[in-house]
């Protein structure tokens, strides 16, 4: 399970009542501080887990009115930010910085 990728999924319900049922005991990752946000007469709430995570969800629970959408790979996505940033050492040649921001 380790080697497999991470997704941000999105679980949606018409109760919060179904929602807390659907949630209750699952091994999926809310964050630190789960956020439930109407849209569109529903609540919804991303929560990240791996997709043998969701199939497991998706057998062994269900509750009327609860779908699951994969919203994307996290793990994927991370690593293109990842490659965004730089390797290199930017304070390793003691020169002061330029640019906008403040000097300490």
């Amino acid at each position: 399970m380790a080697d497999e990728d991470v997704h941000r999924i999105e679980i949606r319900a018409h109760t919060v009542e179904a929602l807390r049922s659907f949630l209750d005991g699952t091994d999926v990752d809310l964050g630190c501080r789960p956020v439930v946000r109407r849209q569109a007469g529903e609540l919804v709430v991303e929560v990240y887990a791996t997709l043998s995570q969701v199939n497991r969800l998706q057998a062994t629970r269900s509750a009327s009115g609860v779908t699951l959408n994969i919203v994307e790979n996290a793990t994927q996505t991370g690593l293109a930010r990842q490659a965004e940033v730089s390797s290199g050492n930017r304070f390793s040649s003691r020169q002061t910085l330029r640019g906008l921001g403040i000097k300490e």
